[in-house]
């Protein structure tokens, strides 16, 4: 069983099967993909009261590191957003003549 694990390895000094352009053009894809869910999320979380940099963070790494799987916790964050905020946050209580 072990000598199918080192099987991959074992090219013999074959050309790779991708070209190098066609790699970096699939980062390149996939840093976009990955700012423009993380943007759209940061800007949708900062409407609401959820932690906008944690949100943005977490789907964009998964957008870019795991495509289905961010595309999973994207839709995840749409079902448990909260509702949207209509303006400031208030204080509860006076504030104090000192600040």
């Amino acid at each position: 069983m072990l000598q199918f694990a080192f099987l991959p390895l074992q090219s013999g000094g074959e050309a790779p099967a991708l070209d190098p352009t066609i790699i970096l053009i699939g980062t390149v894809i996939g840093i976009i993909i990955a700012a423009i869910g993380g943007y759209w999320v940061y800007k949708d979380a900062s409407k609401r009261e959820n932690n906008e940099l944690l949100w943005s963070i977490g789907i964009a790494a998964l957008l870019f590191l795991l495509l289905p799987v961010g595309v999973v916790a994207l839709i995840v964050y749409v079902i448990v957003r909260n509702d949207v905020t209509s303006g400031d946050p208030t204080q509860d209580g006076t504030v104090s003549s000192e600040w």
